[in-house]
């Protein structure tokens, strides 16, 4: 070292440049907090949802829920309101599509067959025309949840992003969101933003509060506590220095290399100051206890004697305890998990530079120091009441050794209970404080609308056409059912099947029935009821009774009464070909043109009155359609409408059954099925992967609890049922909800694996540096208490193994042998020179102990400034972090001589 250090000016210039070089790279840095950064590239959950998003589309969107308090959602002035916030939004930048309940398309029937139009073609003036279109849209529960609540209070403005937008676009965009919305925000109205984008725009802003107030706060605390440990300014600016300059290049290095700042990785600054700090703070602290040694003044080669003297005698122990740090943080880079990997090796490049300025930079400083001051007096800056506090601490446990592994064995049981209590759950939305304006937006879109946690599920067959199969599709909507009533976290499901079966609907109303629902149709409306464009009719009229006993109408009362059929489109295009005849046609058919009959279910009379009884037993006959005996309001007016098929209620349906649809074979009814999505105008291209014959289906299932815990389990039920489906269908479960769910899993995966690794890597360190096996397992002992204390606190206190938690073992491991190795070596070096092991431990604890417990209440003090972190897992963890400090530092003031005391072990004695 004395022969490098001569070149002290050289040092200073080099490490001088690298530091300028890397904060120049500073600004280059992006925050990217998206779900799926948390996994790998080549994560199943992250592969499939990429290549959901090739097909569907990329799935980013801004949810934005607007709560009126005069009057619903559907009256003239709100519906205004609505209409106007829509088109506002839409002429954003970055934007693809705006869907509220101005603009969304409905599928209604008509004498002429469907028509697809907005559900509000002219905003309403009076209070008639708003209970239409509430009566409208309450006639198809597909929009039920997503563009009303049950008060009808309110209503959610869905916008779709752009595909490919960079962070910085939506970033962007959410604000020109959140600017829009601000001017509608009054005494009537309530406007909540929320979605995964925003959640990402948001805690990338609330970082970079972090980031702008904590770390000035720390540094704040580190100045006052250096100062009262060594009441001089010089030490103070060194070690100051050596923080800031670790931070720059672990910081720099990761915007060189085009690394996304996280949330995880938000830590990295204030974890490098609190920690970092260690190795300038024993350097100085020993070469301040030989400046306290003279009396008088000091001369420029004595200083440098002092300097040299200090490096050489401590350049051993700071070496070790830095690989070791590096090596607790750098296991982190086992993790699975890209932020929790990122973190690890960054915060070990930042701690092995720290040691490298601590070691180089700053014995170089004081050496120039010395040249430019040549000689100055000394100033002892002992502590006496603390060298005395320490002395006495000694004299106190030294005569209770039986009795501090008594309580040190209660304390690890006790510990040990709290293990199975911690619960394992990172969802993003709840890593904020709930007086946040993004969590209050999320708790109220999950408490009135479907949810905002989306799960996605793709059934794929294997040739094109297969998602028209009515098989397929009746277990697609049997499983969305299935899911809905089995779980109240399930807010609501979404697929093609929703579609097909409201085309199904309004293709079989009632004759009675098409003359009302034309009636409230507009001129304007888009009209898909050409035949010459779809073939011949769907079926002929006829006057056959209904093969479907159990679809007959209620008021079928007696064999005698004939079934009302008619046809929803009168048979044209006369001329057609074989190839565009009835949807019904068997492929074996020679004749073109022939088609099989069925006939319809007939509607409710109007004109018909019924007694007590009957209205009894038409309730009894609603009622046998339940699934559950308790059912709601809605739910029976709903059965009764399937019962007496109101508006063609008993089709909403797949049309699966070859009775009821007349049909010869299933190819038919698969047939029947690619003529609706032809006679479709709007844009399915979210739902299927081709607008006539799809191969390919997306179900989106909307979970109004963010818990991972919670989408663990319906995706489990999803798989389950997915037994239920047809042979040669493939099923993929993926969404932002399943890759936090899957992050999640990573977590204990990851933790258990960095923790073996540290501790492995701390064990041969150890061992090889005193040359024993025993040495090893003694460095790891101090560790091991803390690390069972803190999972044992987390467990009792319900504090959550997340993303930030995740990282305390090994941060803990990787700061806490620090200590260990400071003591065995200082302990190391008394006991060659002494064999009265009461002595050994007291010059122990007095010099080396000092500097142990500064070190650990200046890291604590550092970590505890998370606790003014905007998000609760870098609270938890500057918590955890804190105490670990604590109890690992203690455990190697007291255990660690205690167990040395008490077994003698040879490693300790031997000179190497």
């Amino acid at each position: 070292m004395r022969k490098i250090l001569k070149h002290n000016k050289l040092i200073v210039i080099i490490i001088s440049l690298i530091t300028l070089f890397f904060l120049f790279q500073l600004p280059k840095i992006e925050i990217n907090n998206d779900i799926q950064v948390f996994l790998p590239d080549d994560h199943p959950a992250k592969v499939s949802n990429n290549q959901l998003d090739d097909i569907f589309g990329e799935s980013d969107s801004i949810v934005t829920a607007v709560k009126f308090k005069k009057d619903d959602i559907f009256s003239p002035s709100n519906l205004e309101i609505l209409s106007k916030l829509s088109s506002e939004l839409e002429d954003i930048p970055n934007i693809d599509e705006v869907t509220s309940l101005t603009n969304v398309d409905y599928i209604e029937g008509s004498s002429e067959g469907m028509i697809v139009e907005e559900l509000v073609e002219e905003l309403p003036t009076k209070a008639k025309e708003s209970r239409q279109i509430k009566n409208k849209i309450l006639s198809w529960d597909f929009y039920e949840e997503n563009l009303y609540s049950d008060d009808f209070k309110s209503t959610q403005v869905l916008i779709s992003l752009n595909d490919g937008l960079t962070n910085q676009e939506k970033e962007n965009t959410y604000y020109q969101i959140k600017e829009v919305t601000n001017d509608y925000k009054n005494n009537n109205t309530e406007i909540y933003i929320a979605g995964a984008t925003a959640v990402n725009v948001l805690m990338g802003h609330s970082m970079l509060e972090d980031v702008k107030y904590l770390i000035p706060f720390i540094i704040g605390v580190l100045i006052l506590i250096l100062y009262l440990f060594f009441k001089r300014s010089l030490a103070v600016v060194l070690i100051l220095m050596t923080v800031l300059v670790s931070s720059i290049w672990a910081i720099g290095l990761m915007a060189f290399l085009g690394i996304n700042l996280t949330l995880v990785s938000t830590v990295i600054p204030v974890l490098l100051i609190a920690v970092g700090s260690a190795y300038g703070i024993h350097i100085l602290s020993h070469y301040y206890d030989y400046i306290n040694e003279y009396q008088g003044e000091i001369s420029v080669s004595e200083q440098k004697a002092l300097v040299v003297k200090t490096v050489d005698k401590m350049g051993k122990a700071v070496f070790l305890a830095a690989l070791t740090t590096v090596a607790g943080f750098g296991s982190l880079a086992s993790s699975d998990i890209v932020p929790i990997k990122s973190f690890g090796v960054f915060t070990a490049i930042g701690i092995a530079a720290a040691f490298i300025v601590a070691l180089f930079l700053i014995p170089s400083l004081l050496i120039m120091i010395a040249d430019f001051k040549d000689n100055f007096e000394a100033k002892n800056t002992e502590t006496p009441e603390f060298k005395s506090l320490l002395e006495k601490m000694h004299n106190f446990y030294s005569k209770r050794r039986i009795s501090i592994i008594i309580i040190a064995v209660l304390i690890l049981s006790g510990s040990f209970l709290g293990f199975e209590d911690i619960i394992v759950d990172t969802p993003l939305i709840e890593m904020f404080k709930e007086d946040t304006e993004i969590r209050q937006a999320d708790d109220f879109i999950n408490d009135n609308f479907a949810g905002t946690n989306i799960m996605r599920v793709m059934v794929e067959g294997e040739e094109m056409g297969d998602l028209n199969h009515p098989d397929i599709l009746t277990e697609m909507d049997g499983l969305q059912k299935h899911l809905v009533s089995h779980f109240d976290e399930v807010g609501k499901t979404s697929s093609i099947t929703d579609y097909i079966k409201r085309m199904n609907q309004v293709m079989n109303y009632p004759e009675e029935e098409i003359a009302d629902a034309s009636s409230n149709s507009k001129e304007n409306s888009e009209k898909i009821t050409d035949n010459s464009e779809v073939g011949s009719s769907f079926y002929e009229e006829d006057n056959q009774e209904s093969v479907d006993d159990n679809s007959s109408s209620f008021y079928k009362e007696d064999e005698e009464t004939e079934a009302k059929s008619s046809s929803v489109y009168n048979e044209t295009n006369n001329d057609s070909e074989a190839d565009s005849s009835s949807f019904y046609q068997s492929e074996n058919k020679k004749e073109s043109g022939s088609q099989s009959e069925r006939e319809l279910l007939e509607g409710p009379d109007k004109e018909k009155n019924i007694s007590e009884y009957q209205f009894i037993q038409l309730l009894n006959a609603a009622l046998t359609r339940a699934e559950k005996k308790n059912i709601n309001a809605g739910e029976l007016v709903k059965l009764l409408e399937e019962e007496m098929n109101y508006q063609a209620a008993a089709y909403y349906e797949i049309p699966a059954d070859l009775d009821k649809y007349g049909a010869e074979s299933k190819q038919n009814l698969q047939n029947l099925v690619s003529q609706y999505l032809l006679l479709y105008s709007g844009s399915v291209d979210d739902l299927i992967n081709d607008q006539l014959e799809p191969d390919k289906a997306q179900m989106l299932i909307q979970l109004n609890n963010p818990s991972n815990l919670v989408a663990k389990k319906v995706r489990k039920e999803i798989k389950d049922y997915s037994n239920n489906f047809p042979e040669n269908y493939n099923l993929t479960v993926t969404g932002n909800a399943t890759m936090a769910l899957e992050a999640n899993n990573l977590i204990v995966n990851s933790q258990t694996k960095s923790i073996m690794i540290s501790f492995i890597i701390v064990f041969l360190i150890v061992a090889i540096s005193f040359r024993s096996v025993i040495a090893g397992l003694y460095g790891i002992i101090p560790l091991a208490f803390s690390l069972i204390i803190n999972f044992g606190l987390m467990g009792h206190l319900g504090i959550r193994l997340d993303v930030g938690t995740a990282m305390v073992a090994s941060i803990a491991i990787g700061i806490g042998v620090d200590y260990t190795i400071h003591f065995l070596h200082s302990y190391h070096a008394e006991r060659i020179k002494e064999d009265n092991l009461h002595l050994v431990t007291q010059r122990t604890l007095t010099t080396t102990g000092k500097a142990i417990i500064f070190n650990a209440i200046s890291v604590a003090a550092g970590f505890l400034v998370l606790l003014f972190s905007n998000f609760y897992p870098l609270i938890y963890l500057g918590f955890l972090i804190a105490v670990t400090m604590f109890t690992s530092s203690i455990a190697s003031l007291t255990i660690l001589p205690v167990l040395l005391n008490i077994f003698k072990p040879k490693f300790i004695s031997k000179e190497y």
